[in-house]
C-alpha cells in the first residue's frame, strides 16, 4: 500500500511539473505573437509614412494645407480620368496601313510601350 501511494505522489507531481510546463510554453506563444504583431504594426506605419511622404511631394508646396479628404478626392479623381482615358483610347483605333494588319487600338499600343520600358 505504500507503495502505491509514493507512486500516486509521483504521478501528482508529474502532473504538477507538466502544468507549469504548459504555462511556460502559453507565456512564450503569447510574447511571440505580441512581437509579430508588434513588428507587422510597426512595417505598416512605415509603409504609411512612406507612401503619405511621396503623396505630399507630389502636392507640392502647399501640401501641409491639403486635407486628407482633398487628398483622397484627388487620387479618385486621377484614377477616374485614367478610366476614362483608357475606355477612350480602346475605341480609338489606328488606320491600317495594310489590310492584313490586325487592328490595334491607341490604348493597346500604349500598354505595349510601357511594357517595353
Amino acid at each position: 500500500m505504500p507503495e502505491y501511494n509514493e507512486e500516486i505522489k509521483k504521478m501528482n507531481e508529474r502532473v504538477a511539473k507538466l502544468d507549469a510546463q504548459q504555462k511556460q510554453l502559453k507565456a512564450k506563444k503569447r510574447a511571440l505573437k505580441n512581437r509579430i504583431s508588434q513588428r507587422n504594426r510597426k512595417a505598416r506605419t512605415k509603409r504609411l509614412i512612406e507612401k503619405g511622404a511621396i503623396l505630399e511631394k507630389f502636392q507640392g508646396e502647399g501640401a501641409d494645407k491639403v486635407s486628407a479628404d482633398d487628398s483622397f478626392a484627388a487620387l479618385v479623381q486621377l484614377q477616374n480620368d485614367f478610366d476614362s482615358l483608357k475606355a477612350f483610347t480602346s475605341n480609338v483605333k489606328y488606320r491600317k496601313n495594310n489590310p492584313d494588319e490586325p487592328t490595334r487600338t491607341v490604348y493597346d499600343n500604349w500598354k505595349e510601350q510601357q511594357n517595353q520600358n
